[in-house]
């Protein structure tokens, strides 16, 4: 995946070296077709097109993948100038936490993470919007942190009422499916993370 970037090292400042938005519109004039938004980083990126594939096309993954951490004050207005782009917004899937290394996880990021889930469930009401785990990660210090990253949006998932999409139990299960990198995944991972979203969304009933 070097289309996206992934910092390694923590660092103090806010912004990180290199900031990116990825955003895609799926099969644009098809206003008909079932369409889920999914919101992430570039894990979503690889994964929403799988998932859009694995579907048949029935569902079509619309996506805003960003390095843009919880705490960018930029984000929400970025989401919103989107969705205003899209022909249908009927799902939305919220992930962010392998960006923002330089906020401290279980208060600064957790904090963070709520204001952007009450913008999704405030602005679109009537959109049912599922919470998705960030996936793991090969170095373990930073596993560590991912663990109390998806600590925190689960307790925010359950304050709101939320689903939850479990990729970190999907990564942790097939972490022989991971890049070399140690971040992102071969195709056959990102067939894994796609399937469980599906599955998901079709139990959703």
């Amino acid at each position: 995946m070097s289309d996206f970037t992934y910092e390694a090292k923590d660092r103090k400042e806010v912004l990180e070296t290199y900031e990116w938005d990825n955003v895609w519109i799926e099969q644009a004039n098809n206003t008909e077709a079932d369409r889920a938004l999914y919101i992430g980083d570039s894990i979503s990126c690889g994964t929403r097109r799988v998932a859009t594939e694995m579907s048949g096309e029935t569902v079509l993954f619309d996506g805003f993948g960003t390095s843009k951490a919880v705490d960018n004050p930029y984000l929400c207005e970025s989401i919103a100038l989107f969705i205003r782009q899209l022909p249908k917004l009927q799902v939305i899937l919220f992930n962010n936490g392998l960006h923002g290394f330089h906020l401290s996880d279980d208060t600064a990021y957790a904090g963070d993470y709520e204001k952007i889930v009450r913008f999704l469930t405030e602005s679109y009401p009537a959109t049912p919007v599922y919470i998705v785990l960030t996936t793991d990660v090969g170095d373990t210090e930073r596993s560590e942190r991912v663990k109390v990253r998806n600590g925190a949006a689960k307790a925010i998932a359950e304050k709101y009422g939320l689903p939850v999409i479990d990729l970190f139990r999907v990564s942790v299960e097939h972490k022989d499916l991971l890049s070399a990198d140690g971040v992102h995944f071969t195709a056959e991972g990102y067939e894994k993370l796609a399937e469980e979203i599906l599955k998901t969304l079709k139990n959703k009933d």
